[in-house]
This record gives structure tokens, C-alpha cells and sequence, in this order.
């Protein structure tokens, strides 16, 4: 009998550190929708159950009560065992990860001919995972991914080419617009 309520009370203390680091990482979604971020852009920071970021970003609920409620169905998927404990400070770090200044990335130029890329720049100027998404029209998830994914085709395949694929009128356009950039 002893031995299955020490059983019983270790398996509550894991179910309530993992509610309480849930909890932790459910604030850090709540600051970080202050700070402007959007769904798919804490969902790239922050290894989490969408459906717990919605329910953060909907604003509607306790965070404790979300919190729970994501250990339990985690544990349900998990076929009815406690999940391991995730490590709290390894999501921490891939959130800072993703505030790395962009001066500490190795600067693309493109030029006429196509420049190959190495494996550490593809990884820098493509989406986390290389995940191609569209968003309520808008591909991938934020201006600053676009612009640094198309950086990185154009280095590739150099500006000569870029400008043979174009069409007629956005060469035209282009071509307007750098002589307004000289003046």
C-alpha cells in the first residue's frame, strides 16, 4: 500500500512541475504577443501544442487552466504515461536564438552570375525547418523571411538570370525604379 501511494505522489510531482513549466512557457507566448509576434511566429520559437498558443493568443483563459489542460492531453497522446520532462531552458534558448542580431549572419550580395551557397547560409537566410508557408497571402511567416529568402535565390541564381526571367513590364518598372534611386 505504501509502495503505491509513493507511487501515486512521485507521479503527481511530475505532473505538477510539468504543469508549472508549461505554465512558465505559456507566459513567455503571452509576452511575446504583446510584443507583436504571431501565432506561426511563436509556434517557430516555441515548440508547442498549436492549439495552446491559440488559446493563449485568444486571451479568454487562466494560463494555469491551459497549462493543465495541455499536460493532460499530452499524457493522453502519450497513452496514458506522463510525458518526460521537456526541457524549459532549451525552449528558452531557442527563443533567444531567434533574437540573434542580423549583423552576426554572413552578408549575401547578389551579383550578375550565380554564386553557390553553402549549407550554414542556406540555414540563415531560409525559414526555421525550411517550412514554405502561406499565411493569409502573405508566404512565409514575416517581410523579414521573405526578404531574406529571396536574397538568397537571387545570390544563387545572380542577377543576370533574375533579370532575363522577368517580364517585360517589371523590367520596365525595375528599371524605373533605380533611376529614381540615382537621382
Amino acid at each position: 500500500m505504501e509502495d503505491t501511494f509513493e507511487k501515486t505522489l512521485q507521479e503527481h510531482l511530475i505532473k505538477a512541475e510539468l504543469i508549472a513549466e508549461m505554465s512558465c512557457t505559456l507566459q513567455i507566448v503571452k509576452r511575446l504577443k504583446g510584443m507583436g509576434f504571431n501565432v506561426k511566429q511563436v509556434l517557430k520559437i516555441i515548440e508547442l501544442p498549436e492549439s495552446a498558443v491559440l488559446r493563449v493568443f485568444t486571451g479568454k483563459e487562466d494560463i494555469r487552466k491551459i497549462a493543465e489542460d495541455t499536460v493532460k492531453q499530452q499524457i493522453a497522446e502519450n497513452d496514458g504515461k506522463i510525458p518526460e520532462c521537456r526541457d524549459f531552458i532549451k525552449w528558452v534558448e531557442n527563443a533567444l536564438q531567434y533574437f540573434e542580431p542580423e549583423e552576426d549572419r554572413e552578408e549575401l550580395i547578389p551579383v550578375e552570375e550565380p554564386q553557390r551557397l553553402t549549407c550554414k547560409q542556406w540555414a540563415q537566410y531560409t525559414p526555421y525547418e525550411n517550412k514554405l508557408e502561406l499565411f493569409d497571402g502573405q508566404a512565409l511567416a514575416d517581410l523579414r523571411e521573405r526578404e531574406n529568402m529571396i536574397i538568397a535565390l537571387i545570390y544563387n541564381i545572380g542577377l543576370k538570370h533574375l533579370i532575363k526571367i522577368l517580364p517585360s513590364e517589371s523590367k520596365t518598372i525595375l528599371k524605373e525604379l533605380l533611376d529614381k534611386q540615382q537621382l
